[in-house]
């Protein structure tokens, strides 16, 4: 309950059109439940295998989704809007395989789904692997053979790494002084046919409370179409209160 309360607090915060969920541990592919509890109108689901794993897309009334193939690693769809002005593109969802002995797979699979599509193509997830020794802290070193195979997929799809502002890793193991390991686990990748269709692309890693990875919050705004504007309403945020200065402020502020 506690994290799709804080799920709830993040759709409400930046309002997207498209979420796409990772180790939901749903045993069935049904995600009617945290669709409406989250306020989507469309869902798709992917069940989990064992202990682990389970997808779900979640998407609004605002665009037009097709799922075109999924399974334990992936969910692959077209989306469009629907005005006649709207553009198509594709969204991949993307969950690499944890075992460092089974992630060959993860990249085979990627390769596959690059020859099935030419649309605009824009892939988040979290790919349980890193592009550079830099993207982790702590921990033993990860050796360059083991970051080869992400980092060929990434040449042979022709993706860009899109970036990112906020903390400089998405997993923490949470654990204490020198066992404390972080890692940027997750990214947006995308075509360059995807960067041309949309003039402004951020991605931010957005700390959570209930989950040991940020969530990515993805902003592509047309070429064609200006920002969203108003100044947001404030929004209380559950992680804040976990911040030690947080008593202090509080007490301040009164």
């Amino acid at each position: 309950p506690e994290a799709v309360q804080e799920l709830r607090s993040l759709v409400q915060l930046h309002r997207p059109w498209l979420v796409f969920l990772l180790e939901t541990h749903f045993f069935d592919d049904k995600v009617d439940g945290l669709q409406r509890q989250l306020g989507f109108t469309n869902g798709f689901g992917v069940g989990s295998f064992g202990r682990g794993g389970g997808l779900a897309l979640l998407w609004t009334q605002d665009i037009d989704v097709q799922v075109e193939s999924y399974d334990k690693l992936h969910i692959d769809a077209e989306v469009r809007e629907p005005s006649t002005q709207g553009a198509t593109w594709r969204f991949t969802g993307f969950y690499g395989e944890s075992r460092r002995e089974l992630r060959h797979r993860s990249w085979e699979l990627m390769k596959f789904l690059r020859t099935r599509n030419t649309l605009p193509w824009l892939c988040a997830g979290d790919f349980n692997e890193i592009l550079d020794a830099t993207e982790q802290f702590g921990g033993l070193v990860r050796p360059e053979s083991q970051m080869d195979g992400f980092q060929d997929v990434v040449e042979v799809c022709c993706f860009a790494d899109l970036g990112f502002s906020g903390l400089p890793w998405t997993w923490d193991n949470r654990q204490d002084g020198d066992r404390n390991v972080k890692v940027r686990l997750d990214r947006g990748l995308a075509t360059a046919n995807f960067l041309d269709l949309f003039r402004d692309i951020t991605v931010r890693h957005v700390q959570t409370t209930e989950s040991d990875h940020c969530c990515l919050v993805i902003e592509c705004y047309r070429k064609d179409r200006a920002r969203r504007t108003g100044q947001k309403q404030f929004r209380y945020e559950n992680m804040w209160k976990h911040d030690p200065s947080y008593l202090g402020k509080v007490r301040g502020v009164c």
